[in-house]
C-alpha cells in the first residue's frame, strides 16, 4: 500500500497482539489499546498458560509418585504449593514479558486504558487515573474477548465461591472441591487439584463431560478421574449454595429431582464463558450484535465499515480458542489493509489437557443425509511406545469420506494427545486422503506410529491390531 495506515486494536489479548504483529508485518502503523497493566489477556494471565503450567506440576507430581511401576525407588513425593504457584506466575510473568517485547521491536504502541468506540475511525480511551483522549486511524480492531458466566444460583456470591480466575491462585489446596460445570476448564483443574489431594466432584447439567467431544475420548478421561477419586455427577444442577461458619454446603439435585447435600470447602463455577462487551459503545458506533456476540462475516468484518473484530468477542466460529483468534485477527487486518483473506473453520484442533489429554479436529460425523464415514481406530494399548511409557489408555481415531477417502476429522485420548493432533490438523486442512497419511513413514517406536495404524484400520488393512 502506498499510503501507510493506522490501525487501532481493542484488546491486548491473542487475537488483539496477534493482529498487532501481522498489521506491523503489512507496514501499518497500530497502537493497541489494552485494559489490564499486562498484555496477554485471559489465555496468558488468568487461562491457558496458568492452567497448563498447574497441569504440569500435577502431571509430574503423578509420574514421581508412579515411578515405581518403572522399578524407581523415589520415596514418598510430596509438594510445596506456594512453590507451585510461584512456579506458575513466573510462567506467565515471561509469557506476558514476552508479548510486550514482540509489539515493541515491531514499533507498536501500546496505550493502558478502557476503550469506547466513537465512531468507525475513533475510539476514546479512559486512563487507569481517568483521564480520557481520544485515538484516531484508519480502521478498528475488537479484540476484547471474554469473561467466565455468572450462574444465577442463590449463593452465588459467597466468598468461598470462585470462577476459574480465582482457583488459579488459591492460598491453598481446598480438601474437598466442588466444580459447577464438567467443560474443559472443569475438567482440567478438576485434574490437577485432584493430583495436589483435593477430594474433588465435578456437577455437570449434560448427560456427558466436555459436552460435544468425542464419547469414546470422554469416556477414557472419566475412568482416569474415578480412578483418582474425582467424582463426576451428570445431569445434576446445582440448586444453591449455603455458607456455614466451617465450610460451604452445596445442594445438587439430580433429573430425578433427589436432593444431596455436599459439604465442601470450596467451590468453583466452570459453567462457559461469554463476550467482553460492556462499555464498548457498540450501539452508539452502529456495531451490529447478535446473541451478545458482535456479529461478523467471513472476513471479520462488522456492520460499520472499517470496524472488524476477532476472537471470543464473535464466538469464534463457534470455538472460543485462543488460536482461532490469532487467525481470526490475521484475516481481520489483513482485509483491512487491502488483502484477500477468509477463515476456514474446518480444520480447528481442540484440545484438552488433562491427563490422559483429549485432542480433536474436523468432523467425526457426516453431514445429514451423507453415506456414513469410514473409520479407522488404534488403541494406544498396542503401541510398542505407548507399552514403554507406561501410558496405554486411549486411542487414535481417524474419519475419511466414504468414496473420496479424504481425512474429514479425528480424535485422540491419551499421553501426547495434544501434541499428536498437529498431523491431523495438517491432513484435514491439506485435505489429504488415507493413502496420503498411511504412505507416509512414520518414525518407529513412537506414539504417533499409531496414527499411520489408525488410517490403515479405516482402508482395512491394519498391520498391528
Amino acid at each position: 500500500m502506498s499510503e501507510t495506515k493506522h490501525i487501532i486494536i481493542i484488546g491486548g489479548g491473542p487475537a488483539g497482539y496477534v493482529g498487532a504483529i501481522r498489521a506491523a508485518q503489512l507496514g501499518a502503523r497500530v497502537t493497541l489499546v489494552e485494559r489490564s497493566p499486562t498484555l496477554g489477556g485471559t489465555c496468558l494471565n488468568v487461562g491457558c498458560i496458568p492452567t497448563k503450567a498447574l497441569l504440569a506440576s500435577a502431571g509430574l507430581l503423578r509420574e514421581i509418585r508412579g515411578a515405581g511401576a518403572f522399578g524407581l525407588k523415589t520415596g514418598e513425593a510430596g509438594f510445596d504449593w506456594a512453590a507451585v504457584q510461584q512456579r506458575k506466575d513466573r510462567v506467565v510473568r515471561k509469557a506476558t514479558a514476552g508479548v510486550g517485547m514482540l509489539l515493541k521491536k515491531r514499533g507498536v504502541t501500546v496505550v493502558n486504558g478502557s476503550a469506547r468506540l466513537v465512531n468507525n475511525t475513533t475510539v476514546q480511551v479512559t486512563a487507569p487515573d481517568g483521564k480520557t483522549a481520544e485515538l484516531a486511524g484508519d480502521f478498528i480492531l475488537i479484540a476484547t474477548g471474554s469473561e467466565p458466566i455468572k450462574l444465577p444460583i442463590p449463593g452465588a456470591d459467597h466468598p468461598r465461591v470462585i470462577d476459574s480466575t480465582g482457583a488459579l491462585s488459591l492460598a491453598g489446596v481446598p480438601r474437598r472441591f466442588l466444580i459447577i460445570g464438567g467443560g474443559v476448564i472443569g475438567c482440567e483443574l478438576a485434574d490437577a487439584y485432584s493430583a495436589f489431594g483435593s477430594q474433588v466432584t465435578i456437577v455437570e447439567l449434560m448427560p456427558q463431560l466436555i459436552p460435544g467431544e468425542d464419547a469414546d475420548a470422554v469416556r477414557v478421561l472419566q475412568a482416569a478421574l474415578a480412578k483418582r477419586g474425582v467424582e463426576v455427577l451428570l445431569e445434576h444442577r446445582v440448586t444453591a449454595i449455603v455458607e456455614k461458619r466451617q465450610d460451604t454446603e452445596v445442594c445438587v439435585q439430580g433429573k430425578d429431582m433427589a436432593e444431596r447435600r455436599i459439604e465442601v470447602d470450596a467451590v468453583m463455577v466452570a459453567a462457559g464463558r461469554k463476550a467482553s462487551l460492556a462499555g464498548l459503545g457498540l450501539d452508539a458506533a452502529g456495531v451490529r450484535t447478535e446473541r451478545g456476540l458482535i456479529a461478523v462475516d467471513g472476513r471479520l468484518a462488522t456492520s460499520v465499515p472499517g470496524i472488524c473484530a476477532a476472537g471470543d468477542c464473535t464466538g469464534g466460529g463457534g470455538w472460543l480458542l485462543a488460536h482461532v483468534a490469532s487467525r481470526q485477527a490475521e484475516v481481520a487486518v489483513e482485509n483491512l489493509l487491502g488483502h484477500a483473506a477468509a477463515m476456514d473453520y474446518a480444520a480447528v484442533p481442540r484440545c484438552v489437557y488433562t491427563h490422559p489429554e483429549i485432542a480433536s479436529v474436523g468432523s467425526l460425523r457426516p453431514p445429514e443425509g451423507e453415506a456414513p464415514y469410514l473409520t479407522g481406530s488404534f488403541p494406544f494399548s498396542a503401541s510398542g511406545k505407548a507399552s514403554c511409557q507406561g501410558a496405554l489408555e486411549g486411542f487414535v481415531k481417524v474419519v475419511a469420506d466414504p468414496a473420496t477417502h479424504e481425512v474429514r476429522g479425528a480424535v485422540i485420548a491419551g499421553a501426547g494427545a495434544t501434541e499428536l493432533i498437529a498431523e491431523l490438523s495438517l491432513a484435514v486442512s491439506l485435505k489429504a486422503r488415507l493413502e496420503d497419511v498411511a504412505g507416509a513413514i512414520h518414525a518407529h517406536p513412537t506414539l504417533h506410529e499409531s496414527t499411520l495404524e489408525a488410517a490403515l484400520a479405516a482402508l482395512g488393512r491394519p498391520v498391528h491390531l
